[in-house]
């Protein structure tokens, strides 16, 4: 009987492990889906530093949280984030110009590493990300002093 039908077995059991590939494949995208990035965005930031007027400076900062602690970290930089900004920008109004010549961003990463995890008093943070670094002269800058209403009205 094996000898008769044994196309059709071989067939059947290709469609069988193919069936099982798939479904293995389907359930490992769907949990990688419902995964929670751990970085977390802490804000813009454009500032100018003391010793050079010239030229702007801009940012964005991102916490990478420990994954074992995702929630926790989650909910402790939505409570402090203004904090954590306030302290990070006062920082940043007395940058050394020496850190922003390091394109890794060195110290300054050191620094608002040192301003997060004292805002949060416990370790929920791994590390900093800066993204969209940007240095644009004054004159590109454009900044709108007047208001809506005003504008409206010329």
């Amino acid at each position: 009987m094996l000898r008769r039908y044994w196309g059709a077995c071989l067939i059947l059991l290709i469609v069988a492990i193919h069936a099982a590939v798939i479904g293995y494949v389907r359930s490992r995208v769907a949990r990688l889906t419902g995964m929670e990035s751990p970085a977390v965005e802490i804000g813009n930031f454009r500032f100018q530093s003391v010793e050079d007027l010239g030229t702007v400076y801009h940012f964005r900062l991102h916490a990478v949280l420990d994954p074992s602690k995702l929630h926790r970290g989650m909910e402790r930089m939505t409570q402090m984030r203004m904090e954590i900004r306030e302290d990070s920008e006062q920082l940043l109004r007395q940058v050394d110009s020496a850190w922003l010549d390091d394109p890794a961003q060195t110290q300054i990463r050191e620094r608002l590493m040192e301003i997060v995890l004292k805002h949060l008093d416990e370790p929920l943070v791994q590390r900093v990300l800066i993204t969209d670094w940007l240095e644009l002269p004054i004159q590109n800058v454009e900044v709108n002093l007047m208001g809506s209403s005003e504008l409206a009205s010329s």
